[in-house]
C-alpha cells in the first residue's frame, strides 16, 4: 500500500517512530529536576546522557549499571555533589511512561494498513520494560533497537538498516524523532524525516501524506 506525500509528492510506505521523547514522554524531565534540586546545571545529567559514555550503553558495550557508576563519580568529581544512585536510576526509569496518544496513533495507522516501525537508541536492560506490554508489540512490523545491533542513531547504516527491515525503499518512509541530529541522519539517509514537536502534528503529518 503506498501514499502520496502532499507537501514533496514522495510516496509513503512506512512510519518509523523514535521511542524516547517520542512514543514515550520527555526522558530528561525527572533527570533535569533532580538536578536542579542538586543545586547544579539543570542538563548536567542529560549532557553526559549525550556523551561517549552512555553511548556505549546504546550499543550494548557498558552496562546500565556501569554507567550510573559513572555518572555519579563524575558529577562528585566535577562539582563536589553527592548523586544517588538509586534515586539516578529511578529518574531515568522515570521516562519509561508511553504517551496514551502516541500509542492510539500507532494502532490507527496498523489498523489502516499501514508498516509501522520503532528505531531506538536504547540500554539492553530496557528490552524487559518495552516488551512488557507498554507497546502494542503486534501494530510494528519492526523494532530495531541500538543495543542489540551495535550500532546508535545517528549512524547512516542504522537507518539504511532499519527501512531494510521495514521492507522500504528508505524515501517511503516517514520517520519522527525528537533529536535533530537525528532527524539530519535519517534525512542524509534518504529517509523522509520529520521533528517530531507533538502527538497533534504528528498526526496531522500522518494525515497529509495520506496514511490515515
Amino acid at each position: 500500500m503506498t501514499r502520496a506525500d502532499s507537501a514533496s509528492g514522495r510516496q509513503i510506505d512506512a512510519v518509523v517512530f523514535d521511542m524516547g521523547g517520542v512514543l514515550t514522554v520527555d526522558p530528561y524531565e525527572a533527570i533535569r529536576d533532580y538536578a536542579t534540586e542538586l543545586g547544579v546545571p539543570s542538563d548536567t545529567f542529560v549532557g553526559q546522557l549525550r556523551g561517549p559514555e552512555f553511548a556505549e550503553v546504546e550499543t550494548g558495550d557498558r552496562s546500565l549499571r556501569d554507567y550510573l557508576k559513572f555518572a555519579c563519580c563524575d558529577v562528585q568529581a566535577r562539582v563536589g555533589v553527592r548523586v544517588d544512585i538509586h534515586r539516578l536510576a529511578d529518574c531515568l526509569a522515570a521516562g519509561q511512561q508511553m504517551r496514551p496518544e502516541m500509542i492510539a496513533l500507532v494502532q490507527d495507522l496498523a489498523r489502516g494498513g499501514v508498516k509501522v516501525g520503532v528505531l531506538t537508541n536504547n540500554a539492553k536492560e530496557a528490552r524487559s520494560w518495552w516488551t512488557s506490554g507498554v507497546l502494542p508489540l503486534e501494530s510494528f512490523a519492526a523494532i530495531v533497537d541500538s543495543s542489540e545491533i551495535g550500532l546508535r542513531k545517528p549512524t547512516p547504516a542504522i537507518f539504511k538498516l532499519t527501512a531494510e527491515r521495514m521492507g522500504c525503499h528508505p524515501a517511503r518512509v516517514l520517520y519522527f524523532d525528537d533529536t535533530e541530529e537525528n532527524v539530519v541522519g535519517a534525512a542524509t539517509s534518504g529517509l523522509t524525516a520529520q521533528l517530531f514537536v507533538d502527538a497533534h502534528h504528528c498526526r496531522r503529518v500522518c494525515e497529509q501524506s495520506g496514511l490515515l
